[in-house]
């Protein structure tokens, strides 16, 4: 009874391995999305350009670019914040966009800030009470992290007029793939 058991376990393990090993084809744990922002690398300094200067706020956000979605994803969603503050329990929402085709492999410099884009693109309010990009602007002389959190959805949100925890919510049980990249940012 107890080597049928050990033999049981074994199996058990060495299936998981593999089908972790798989990568995502087949239930395994899919590679995460490639992200790339041209202005900065990954856990770079954030250019002045897309955070703010002496209090002023461009809202310009980066050109990025992303790679890796796994077959079915039919949507990518981008979530922009600052873990380093927490205002009523959460951290500081700079920018949540989704709904984006799963046929983009990347945004242009300047998203415009409007609720929804031409090819169906959302966007929510962020910690300004605007919709689209808030820039990066901690208080000097502090730098903060800001964390683009990059998501492929197997399906398309019906969310109409949300808030982050809604969007999160309806992502829930709909990830097929995720990528992180940071940046810093201080004036």
């Amino acid at each position: 009874m107890r080597i049928t058991g050990i033999l049981i376990l074994t199996l058990t393990l060495g299936l998981g391995i593999a089908a972790a090993q798989r990568g995502g084809r087949g239930g395994g744990i899919p590679a995460p999305l490639k992200i790339t922002i041209p202005a900065f690398a990954d856990g770079g300094a954030i250019p002045a350009k897309y955070g703010c200067s002496n209090g002023t706020n461009a809202n310009i956000s980066p050109a990025i670019q992303w790679s890796g979605a796994p077959a079915g994803t039919m949507s990518i969603a981008l979530i922009l914040h600052d873990p380093d503050v927490a205002i009523g329990g959460d951290d500081v929402l700079h920018w949540a966009i989704f709904n984006i085709p799963a046929t983009a492999t990347g945004l242009p410099e300047g998203v415009p800030a409007k609720a929804v884009l031409d090819d169906g693109t959302a966007q929510i309010n962020n910690i300004g009470g605007s919709i689209g990009y808030f820039n990066p602007c901690p208080p000097p002389p502090t730098t903060h992290h800001y964390m683009f959190e990059f998501y492929a959805l197997d399906t398309k949100l019906d969310l109409g007029l949300a808030t982050r925890a809604d969007l999160l919510k309806a992502m829930v049980g709909h990830i097929r793939a995720k990528g992180v990249y940071f940046g810093l940012f201080h004036q």
